[in-house]
């Protein structure tokens, strides 16, 4: 066991180093997705998502996209709690034949 420990801790990673993003391009990027957002929508677009019977690996990353490093609102997307207030259902996993009646 201590073997593979040394071994992992001692060796570079097989993967490659990530490329940089240019900021200009992914602010231009950020300005262009948000100004066609609001052409086709005419204002900010809200999801309501539902876990239909997931492994909540699809929760972490929908979460995810509304901390500061990914930061949706910005782009006119937002998660609502209500089902009232969204204007999209999102839904992750598998749906059960409990939760189809609900959806």
């Amino acid at each position: 066991m201590q073997k593979f420990l040394l071994q992992g801790l001692l060796r570079r990673a097989l993967t490659e180093q990530a490329p940089i993003p240019n900021p200009t391009s992914v602010a231009e990027l950020g300005y262009t997705l948000g100004r066609t957002a609001r052409q086709k929508l005419g204002r900010s677009l809200s999801i309501r998502e539902v876990d239909a019977g997931s492994c909540n690996g699809c929760e972490l990353e929908i979460h995810a996209l509304s901390n500061a490093y990914y930061d949706l609102e910005r782009f006119g997307l937002r998660f609502v709690a209500s089902p009232r207030h969204a204007d999209v259902l999102l839904g992750t996993g598998p749906v059960t034949k409990n939760m189809r009646e609900a959806l």
